[in-house]
């Protein structure tokens, strides 16, 4: 009926195909990768992998099998259930299984289930068609040494300093003796009073006595006092915004526009509530409590990543709920408890909801 030919289809569009009642394959990016061993340059790739936990019906491999066969949605359903049953006939009697084009299933010394994906196929649709390419080293150029520079010596740079000639000396000593004459005559001028009828223009240089003040005239004096205390009588409002007709030269007097500016905006409260997922189920199988929520969100990362429907389940005591999965019925809750217990954590345990 071939089967491995949907399934092999899918994982180029879907990081996990689960096959009902045998299990789930999944699909892992990996980058680039040189081989130093062989000398190959390996294309980036998708890895696959099984896990036998994911048994449940999702409908994805049975819609793509109707689809193929032109047969409703219950038919390939029973179709897909009768090819599962051969794999496992197959794996009962003979030990081991090869599904083409996805890998080889095998029992262990211990009768666990094995698996071994075929190495020739790349899931990755980006890197389609890439093939290994031979790793060749390049030799690096050695660099050339670079020459020190030796810095050459700096004569010290000389000043010749040219005397004085005797005619420039004489004048400066003749222009001190003129300055010391004027400075004394002004001194004595100043503090004699001078001649009657001189203005100075309040020039004093050796006077103790106090500056003249210029003082208002009283009756300019109470007008000012008037209009500060006017002034001083009105005060703004606080509790109105925007344009505003306010009387501020006073009560009698016309009133004026005023810009009050705008309202402050209203603070809003900050949320603490964590956004949690819709749980439909009643049982959750618990893997972790976690004071951070980034510890959380990595701790349900690294379960998707190996099959399981894991989510975040809610806040209790300051503590993020993990779980491992979540199930409508008791029944299925207890044997998922129970793989979970054996493979997984040891401690996981039960929240009933």
């Amino acid at each position: 009926m071939g089967i491995e030919r949907d399934i092999h289809h899918l994982l180029y569009t879907h990081d996990c195909v689960v096959v009902p009642g045998f299990g789930g394959f999944l699909t892992h990016y990996r980058p680039a990768r040189l081989d130093d061993q062989r000398k190959l340059v390996h294309p980036p790739a998708k890895d696959l992998s099984f896990n036998r936990h994911l048994i449940r019906q999702d409908g994805l491999l049975s819609d793509q099998f109707a689809k193929r066969e032109g047969l409703d949605y219950r038919a390939a359903i029973s179709a897909v259930d009768q090819e599962v049953g051969a794999w496992k006939k197959e794996l009962d009697v003979k030990g081991r299984l090869e599904v083409g084009r996805i890998g080889t299933f095998f029992r262990d010394a211990e009768s666990n289930l094995q698996f071994e994906p075929d190495k020739r196929v790349n899931f990755l649709k980006d890197a389609y068609g890439l093939r290994p390419v031979a790793a060749n080293p390049v030799a690096l150029a050695v660099p050339t040494p670079v020459k020190q520079l030796v810095p050459k010596p700096v004569k010290p740079l000389t000043v010749q300093v040219e005397e004085t000639p005797r005619k420039s000396r004489s004048f400066l000593l003749a222009a001190a003796v003129v300055a010391i004459l004027v400075t004394g005559a002004t001194w004595i001028t100043v503090t004699t009073g001078g001649p009657k009828g001189a203005i100075w223009s309040g020039f004093d240089l050796f006077r103790t006595s106090d500056a003249a003040r210029y003082v208002l005239p009283s009756p300019a004096a109470s007008v000012l006092e008037g209009h500060v205390q006017a002034d001083a009588a009105w005060a703004p409002p606080r509790d109105l915004f925007g344009i505003q007709q306010l009387a501020i030269a006073g009560p009698d007097e016309p009133k004026v526009s005023v810009n009050m500016g705008q309202a402050p905006p209203k603070a809003e409260a900050e949320s603490t509530a964590v956004a949690m997922p819709a749980v439909q189920a009643r049982y959750h199988i618990i893997g972790g409590c976690f004071h951070d929520k980034e510890n959380a969100d990595r701790f349900i990362s690294v379960l998707q990543a190996r099959g399981f429907a894991a989510t975040l389940i809610d806040v209790r005591g300051g503590l993020y709920r993990v779980a491992y999965g979540s199930y409508p019925s008791r029944s299925t809750a207890l044997e998922a408890l129970n793989a979970v217990r054996k493979e997984e954590a040891p401690d996981a345990w039960m929240l009933v909801k």
